[in-house]
């Protein structure tokens, strides 16, 4: 019988390689379609974030759906981590995808868009903008 702290370690090391290849794969994918070194942090972090959450969850509900099963037997279940750290990756997933959907990439478009040069001028003409835009929805 596989010892309950083996097989949530060999999960735990297994969903951080799947992490770190989706991480990977999602900046080889900002690295063919935007210059990276010369993209502003301010805009690739946000950006990376915006496609690594979303494909994270590929990964997170069926973690979740296993360590969620009740078996006797830990080592039938497949990968699982403990309950504790799959709610707190659910939280942490939801409101940071919250936040970039409502508030960090409008805005952030807004700013780029914006012809003001003193950044200033281009964050008060992105609230200004998004203001409007959320008045109206």
């Amino acid at each position: 019988m596989v010892s309950n702290m083996s097989t949530s370690t060999a999960s735990l090391a297994f969903a951080l390689l799947v992490l770190l290849l989706i991480g990977l794969v999602v900046l080889l994918l900002l690295r063919h379609f935007l210059p990276i070194r010369s993209t502003p942090a301010y805009v690739l972090v946000p950006i990376f974030l915006a496609l690594f959450l979303p494909v994270s969850v590929i990964l997170l509900l069926p973690i979740d759906l296993a360590s969620s099963l009740r078996s006797e037997d830990e080592a039938t279940r497949g990968i699982w981590l403990p309950a504790a750290l799959v709610l707190v990756a659910w939280r942490i997933t939801y409101w940071l995808t919250f936040a970039l959907t409502w508030f960090i990439l409008p805005l952030l478009g807004e700013y780029i868009d914006s012809g003001y040069r003193t950044p200033k001028d281009r964050f008060i003409y992105s609230l200004r903008s998004n203001g409007r835009y959320q008045l109206i929805v």
